[in-house]
């Protein structure tokens, strides 16, 4: 009796303490995120293929530590080392690197920009091994979806 309820107490203790899983985006859920971020559509095949590389689509990867004793974080890896601070408000992008642990990858995006426009996708050691002149996802299939959507409202109304 006394070892079934230590079982029991283990597996608690285990599941409360158990980090939370993210949210692992689609390639389609991605690009949509990125569309509403206004990155140009030339560009949305390489940030998805990026994401894909870098964190599998997962919102709350963290990975490192890295050089310099530096982690990376969320969907598209954004490094403690320059762009953001553990714990506080700082870095670059001026935010906590446990804010790019969200679902909600908006605020991810940004600063990813600010990375893109400092050094191009080659800061992203994911993409060059991967998406450099590769082939990269089709993701028209995202887009006409919509649009279809749209055309069918559109005849309804007409």
């Amino acid at each position: 009796m006394i070892s079934s309820w230590m079982i029991l107490f283990v597996l608690t203790i285990v599941t409360v303490h158990s980090p939370v899983d993210g949210k692992i985006y689609t390639q389609c859920e991605a690009a949509r995120q990125l569309v509403i971020a206004r990155i140009s559509r030339t560009f949305i095949s390489n940030w998805v293929c990026l994401m894909q590389y870098e964190s599998g689509m997962n919102t709350h990867l963290v990975t490192g530590p890295k050089t310099g004793s530096s982690y990376s974080y969320g969907i598209l890896q954004i490094n403690s080392a320059q762009w953001c601070t553990r714990g506080h408000k700082g870095g670059v992008c001026n935010k906590r690197c446990e804010d790019y642990l969200s679902d909600d990858i908006q605020e991810d995006i940004v600063c990813a920009k600010k990375i893109f426009d400092q050094h191009g996708f080659k800061a992203w050691e994911g993409w060059v091994k991967n998406c450099k002149n590769k082939p990269l996802p089709n993701l028209a299939h995202c887009f006409r979806r919509k649009r279809m959507a749209t055309e069918i409202k559109t005849d309804q109304i007409l």
